[in-house]
Parts: structure tokens; sequence; C-alpha cells
């Protein structure tokens, strides 16, 4: 963890940040595939569905989520993943960020 770094409230954070911290949550810490419906789960009392779908559009044009396809359950799933690029910004993010 980092030290002397104020955590941040999670309430102030916007919905792009939210997407991101939730997104990393689950595939760098927790270890578990997430995708969009089980995204929208997650995130429900935070933001609605359509806007975690366009919020998922934006950070795939910004190239800082990926997706690939996989079998979850029968089904083929974009399973959603922060890039390369992007996850030291958005592990200091989570790093600093106070979720409820």
């Amino acid at each position: 963890m980092l030290e002397g770094i104020r955590l941040v409230d999670w309430s102030t954070l916007s919905n792009d940040l939210k997407v991101c911290y939730a997104i990393y949550e689950f595939d760098k810490v927790r270890k578990e595939r997430i995708w969009f419906s089980k995204l929208v789960r997650v995130l429900d009392a935070d933001a609605s569905k359509a806007t975690i779908s366009r919020t998922i559009d934006k950070l795939f044009d910004l190239g800082i989520i990926d997706g690939k396809w996989e079998k979850v359950e029968g089904k083929w799933t974009r399973v959603l993943s922060v890039t390369g690029e992007a996850e030291d910004s958005v592990k200091g993010i989570y790093e600093s960020t106070k979720r409820p």
C-alpha cells in the first residue's frame, strides 16, 4: 500500500474511474473474470447499465481496457481487463481509493 497517500472517497470518483477500479479489482486483485453484465451487478448502486455501457466504449476507445472472448458458463462472453499501458495508473487509483 502507498504510505502517506490520503485515501480518496469512492463517491468522488467519476463513472469512468469507478468502472476502471472494478475491472482492475476483479482482474488483478481477485484474479476473477469480469464481463459487462457482472460489472453492471457490481456497480448497480453507482451507475446505470447505459452509463456503464457508454463508459466501457469510451475506455476501449482510449485504450485503457481491453476485452477477449471466452466461454463463461457455456456462453461466449467478452471478458474485460485493464491494458498494460494503463495498469500503473489504474493501480494508483485503486490503491488510493476507499470503496464502501
